[in-house]
């Protein structure tokens, strides 16, 4: 075999060596590459948190707006006693002296728990 030959055959050598390493170096680019694009700590899973985070905030304001109502009406509740006096009327129909109760009923016939009280004259 002649010098050419030799050199030949050692650069398909090297040449299908260099192949190994470039493919098992792909390959671990891409197992580096998983993590990111699938895993857990994706782009793709941290675009999703932020999206269900965004939804809980509006909940969360929603919650929190209910709750200053909520505190509002205590606070209303433990001051005075116009608000207790308004909450009697409207759910168990007060009627004061002086006052005649009427129960206005709906022209559709359904119930919905519609009672005022006006005042006499």
């Amino acid at each position: 075999m002649g010098y050419r030959a030799r050199v030949k055959s050692w650069m398909d050598t090297a040449k299908a060596e260099m192949r190994l390493v470039d493919f098992m170096l792909f390959a671990v680019l891409c197992a580096l590459q998983y993590p990111l694009w699938f895993g857990a700590g994706s782009w793709w899973n941290m675009a999703n948190l932020h999206r269900k985070l965004e939804v809980k905030q509006v909940i969360l304001k929603q919650l929190e707006a209910r709750n200053d109502l909520l505190a509002a009406q205590v606070t209303s509740l433990q001051t005075g006693s116009r608000a207790v006096e308004e909450l009697a009327r409207r759910h168990l129909g007060m009627v004061s002296k002086g006052e005649v109760f009427v129960w206005v009923i709906p022209a559709k016939g359904a119930f919905d728990g519609a009672r005022t009280s006006t005042q006499a004259s």
